[in-house]
């Protein structure tokens, strides 16, 4: 039990690993969303929650 690491050290650990990385000057940032990215979010929630609803309703099972 002793050399068990807890959880919160090993995401402390992990975040600053990730930030340093991240305030390299050579780190390459990706791109935006663009309005196409946004288009196909919005269509892939609208169809679940559909899906949802119509589960709920109980026409499909």
């Amino acid at each position: 039990m002793k050399n068990e690491v807890s959880i919160e050290k090993l995401i402390n650990e992990e975040t600053k690993r990730r930030l340093d990385l991240m305030e390299e000057k050579d780190y390459e940032f990706p791109e935006r969303f663009s309005k196409m990215d946004y288009l196909w979010a919005g269509i892939c929630v609208g169809v679940n929650l559909i899906l949802i609803i119509l589960a709920m309703s109980g026409v499909i099972q």
